[in-house]
């Protein structure tokens, strides 16, 4: 009996290939949708700057709507990536909660998030749920590493705090507090490292997470 099914390596080929059209569909999309925004762009623009055929996006999309949010979900994906991991083993609250949130406040301020973010405050209105699932998808992870990291150093009693889980999401919540200046007014200039600095140990001494033997905050040192 004759096996239709085609060889494994033209399989591969044609993955790889559809893969690599979804790639350049979505750059074209991002490159017209911050032109443009989203009530402001059509298929037909982005067809023309993905360079591919029509039936070429709607193989891979449906509609307007699931590329927009197969784009921002990708851009929820680099981000994600780009975060290192919160070293669970670091026994020093300070140097751990630092070292992630400079990371965070990094990558936020890359020039591309940037765009992403104000993108995604331009089609609110017709996304209401797109920046929770954004962020969600974003720094979810990070937020959820910061918390068991925070139960791990409260475990032995070295630090006096309320809710783990409340104090990752307040840290994250002040990481992009500090970045939404330079989403709503362009032409900011990007955080210098010192001004990173500056900003993750403010934001660590309001974040509720303090030492138990001095009472201080994880951004203080101790004495």
């Amino acid at each position: 009996m004759p096996n239709d099914n085609p060889p494994r390596s033209d399989k591969r080929q044609h993955d790889l290939r559809s893969t690599l059209t979804k790639r350049q569909i979505l750059d074209g999309a991002r490159q017209v949708f911050l032109l443009s925004g989203y009530a402001g762009t059509s298929i037909d623009q982005i067809i023309n700057q993905s360079g591919v055929s029509k039936g070429s996006v709607y193989h891979h999309f449906d509609s307007k709507d699931a590329l927009f949010r197969a784009l921002i979900a990708t851009e929820a994906e680099r981000i994600a990536r780009a975060l290192p991991s919160v070293d669970q083993d670091d026994p020093d609250p300070c140097s751990a909660l630092r070292q992630i949130g400079l990371a965070v406040l990094e990558t936020l301020n890359n020039p591309a998030t940037i765009a992403t973010l104000r993108l995604i405050i331009g089609a609110l209105g017709r996304f209401p749920g797109l920046g929770e699932e954004f962020l969600r998808n974003s720094l979810g992870q990070t937020v959820e590493q910061i918390a068991a990291y925070l139960d791990l150093r409260a475990a032995p009693g070295n630090l006096r705090i309320g809710s783990s889980r409340a104090a990752a999401e307040e840290f994250a919540r002040q990481c992009m507090a500090h970045v939404m200046e330079r989403v709503l007014v362009p032409h900011q200039p990007c955080l210098t490292e010192a001004e990173c600095t500056a900003v993750v140990e403010d934001i660590l001494r309001n974040s509720g997470i303090r030492r138990r033997d001095a009472g201080r905050t994880a951004g203080e040192q101790v004495s």
